[in-house]
């Protein structure tokens, strides 16, 4: 082969060397410049969950793979409930990371800030899954659209031998259905082994029950349920001969026990509605208005109370404030019907039920001015008894500031009795008798009791007035005479004097007065602490003052009723109902011949509530037969009661950050409330949105283990779920959390194996830059090839460097001696 021939074929092989490098380069392939070998990111669980030899070896194991792999650099990042900075050096400094707690989000974003900084070929994590803080999937989907795969090195504590693996409980029950709950054991169940169950209610009430454990591990318990309400289980498990407590599962579940009946039917009158309700197949619970109090911690999951003449001296704050609590905050209905000791004459005005109702009890009437007449007993018991406390002072008081809410239109007057009475100040003008009042009486506490000549002397006094009012005010300790008192009676409904008696301290007989006055003369109140005495005149008083229309009076509908057909035929004319005005915003469906309100309704709060003056019963005995009676008995307790919005229950989604809601929406959005009571706040409001058709969705931040009440409120009606969250403490974290599973199944990360790095060398090759060492061989040998085949004095060069060249590599070559 001639000399030129030669160049030729060796320009072109050399040519061909540097495409060949080149194209290498080109590629991503990693020679001599680091720079193009891979980098990764470890990411190292450092909390409490995650067994640190367990966890130092994956990563022994792991670094193994990683340089095998020929991976250029690698960054770690330690993380537990914070995340350091990525470093060259793993566990350079976790003190401050929050061992107790484990965010996995933080490290996946400060994984996804190093890869912005640098590209990383792919990222490891080691740990056991469970996060108490933050949003994984979240991060998760964040590095998947960063395109910065994600390997899984799953380590996690050991469970112990045997342990509560699985706890089923059913969400809702009724009352006096017997709880079942079926727990399932894991690990070494062939054991004696018992499991431990304890139902708790609202208010404080226990029911414990325990049950041996079966062969498979499984066991079904059954409990008698605390209460009505939230009832939250926890469950413990115990070895079957010694009884030491192996595990324990607190706050394991809760269920929603509901009455057995869906409406409370409080009655104080004859009834009539309740027997309606029952007849059109209505599940009532009745109770007597002396058993309310009994009720003040069943209320939540009845869906109605009707109050049937009831007043409030029948029940304690503490059942009026449950009351109003839940038609406000839950959505409980409320119906009341009025009657002789309802409305004003049931002490409503001002009080915590009257907030909530559509109708505000009237004060005094002012139409009508009143003759009143105190007679104060001054008899030696109603002096400075055992306690230090002067009664009869404190009737002064009492006297005195009652009369300060009397008008300049009303008479006042004022007789005191022992033995025999002695009139103080005539009946004369209530400001004159007022300023009389307010000086000092001359009286003294002294003799004994006789209360028929006081009341002849005050009935006497009452008579010679012209007021369309006659009330007499009647305060002693009960210490009274037994005479025959048919004869007073009388007299005192002849002369039409409404009669108050109050009888004060613990000791006063109550029985008796009642039995002197009578059972329709008038108004008996107990006054058991005499430091409640002027409270109690000024109200006994306006209950009596308080004016009930009475006669054939004719009704008429001004607005349609909130239930359907919305419009009633033909009222029927009720014989009385308490005088009263309306609510500011309330709805007065039906009202007198006078315009005076007989039916309104409203909403307060979450809750539907109805009113009656006329009541329906005793005060509206025409309204009973009439054709429309079982629509408006019917649709009143529908109205009120609601029904579950349909289209599909609420999904409660539990997460580390909080609690996702999803639920269908029957109506449209702008008619939906719904709130959430959490552990540490009541009455929270949360925003929906729209994300499908047809389906919204809200969320609740963690406000920290406990239970959570959700409740929808639609013009449906209302619905309410129960989530118990418990607590995400590293100690209860155990094995590999399962959700990594579903989180592999969605493309979220990969598991790890150690020829990983083939792969993600891969996936690197677009990112990485060209190595510069292929980069510069593959332009030299073109260089070369352009050398040789341009000219023969670069030939001769060329041959000659590689005759001086060759000693050297065969040098280079020999073994090291």
């Amino acid at each position: 082969m001639s000399g030129n021939a030669s160049r030729t074929l060796i320009a072109l092989v050399l040519q061909l060397a540097a495409l060949a490098v080149l194209g290498l380069a080109w590629l991503g392939t990693p020679w001599l410049d680091a720079r193009s070998r891979p980098r990764l990111l470890v990411l190292v669980d450092r909390s409490q969950s995650v067994p640190k030899p367990a966890a130092d070896q994956a990563l022994a194991e792991l670094l193994q793979a990683a340089q095998a792999g020929g991976v250029g650099e690698v960054r770690f990042i330690d993380f537990a409930g914070k995340a350091s900075a990525p470093s060259a050096q793993q566990g350079a400094d976790v003190s401050g990371l929050n061992a107790g707690a484990t965010n996995i989000e933080a490290a996946l974003q400060a994984a996804l800030a190093a890869h912005g900084e640098r590209a990383y070929a792919g990222a490891v994590i080691v740990s056991d899954g469970h996060a108490s803080q933050g949003d994984t999937a979240r991060a998760l989907r964040a590095l998947r659209e960063a395109r910065l795969p994600l390997h899984w090195v799953a380590v996690g504590r050991p469970p112990p031998e045997v342990r509560l693996a699985e706890v089923l409980a059913p969400e809702r029950a009724l009352a006096g259905q017997r709880l079942q709950v079926a727990v399932q054991l894991a690990g070494q169940t062939q054991r004696p082994l018992r499991v431990q169950l304890t139902a708790r209610g609202t208010g404080g009430e226990t029911r414990v029950a325990r049950s041996a454990s079966e062969t498979h591990g499984r066991t079904v318990i059954e409990v008698d349920s605390p209460g009505t309400g939230a009832v939250i289980v926890d469950v413990a498990l115990e070895d079957g001969d010694t009884g030491q407590v192996l595990d324990a599962l607190p706050d394991a579940a809760v269920i929603d026990v509901a009455p057995p009946a869906a409406l409370l039917y409080a009655q104080g009158a004859d009834g009539s509605l309740a027997h309606s309700l029952q007849r059109g197949g209505w599940s009532l619970n009745v109770v007597p208005a002396a058993r309310l109090d009994a009720q003040a911690g069943a209320l939540d999951g009845y869906r109605a109370v009707v109050l049937e003449d009831i007043a409030i001296a029948d029940a304690s704050p503490r059942f009026w404030n449950a009351l109003v609590a839940a038609v406000q905050q839950r959505g409980l209905g409320l119906v009341v019907l009025g009657g002789e000791r309802s409305f004003a004459r049931g002490g409503y005005r001002g009080s915590t039920l009257e907030s909530v109702l559509p109708l505000l009890s009237e004060p005094p009437a002012l139409d009508q001015p009143a003759a009143v007449l105190f007679a104060v007993d001054k008899s030696g018991s109603m002096g400075t008894g055992s306690g230090g406390v002067n009664r009869f002072q404190l009737a002064q008081r009492a006297v005195l500031e009652t009369a300060r809410g009397l008008t300049e239109r009303d008479a006042l007057g004022l007789v005191v009795f022992d033995a025999a009475p002695r009139v103080l100040i005539p009946l004369g003008p209530a400001e004159a008798g007022t300023a009389a009042l307010a000086r000092d009486w001359a009286a003294t506490p002294q003799g004994g009791t006789q209360l028929v000549p006081a009341l002849e002397a005050a009935i006497g006094e009452l008579e010679r007035s012209a007021a369309a009012r006659r009330m007499l005010v009647l305060v002693t300790d009960g210490f009274v005479d037994a005479a025959p008192l048919a004869t007073l009676r009388a007299r005192l409904e002849r002369s039409r004097i409404d009669l108050i008696a109050l009888a004060v301290g613990p000791d006063a007989d109550v029985a008796a007065l009642e039995r002197v006055i009578g059972p329709a003369a008038g108004l008996v109140l107990r006054v058991d602490q005499a430091a409640d005495l002027p409270a109690a005149m000024r109200t006994g008083l306006e209950r009596q003052r308080a004016r009930v229309a009475r006669g054939r009076i004719a009704v008429e509908q001004r607005q349609a009723l909130p239930f359907a057909p919305g419009l009633l035929q033909d009222w029927p004319a009720v014989s009385a109902h308490a005088v009263t005005r309306p609510q500011a915003g309330a709805v007065v469906a039906v009202q007198s011949e006078r315009g005076e309100p007989v039916l309104a309704f409203q909403r307060a709060g979450r809750g539907r509530v109805v009113a009656l003056s006329s009541g329906l019963g005793a005060w509206t005995p025409l309204w009973l037969p009439w054709r429309e009676w079982p629509r408006l008995a019917g649709g009143l307790a529908d109205w009120v009661s609601g029904v579950p919005p349909g289209g599909g229950a609420l999904a409660v989604l539990d997460g580390p950050g909080g609690l996702t809601l999803e639920l269908d929406a029957p109506v449209a959005a702008a008619g939906i409330s719904l709130a959430v009571d959490t552990p540490t706040a009541t009455g929270l409001a949360l925003p929906t949105d729209a994300y499908a058709p047809g389906r919204l969705r809200a969320s609740v931040a963690d406000h920290g283990p406990g239970l959570y009440s959700f409740l929808l409120s639609t013009s449906q009606g209302t619905q309410r779920q129960l989530v118990l969250r418990r607590a995400r403490g590293e100690a209860q974290a155990l094995g590999v959390n399962p959700v990594l599973d579903e989180w592999r199944a969605a493309g979220l990360i990969s598991t790890w194996e150690p020829g990983f790095m083939a792969q993600a060398r891969r996936i690197d090759n677009a990112q990485r830059p060209l190595d510069r060492t292929l980069l510069g061989l593959g332009l030299t040998l073109f260089l070369a090839g352009v050398l040789v085949d341009r000219t023969r004095r670069g030939w001769l060069k060329l041959s000659g460097l590689w005759r001086r060249l060759r000693p050297v590599a065969r040098s280079d070559a020999s073994p090291a001696r």
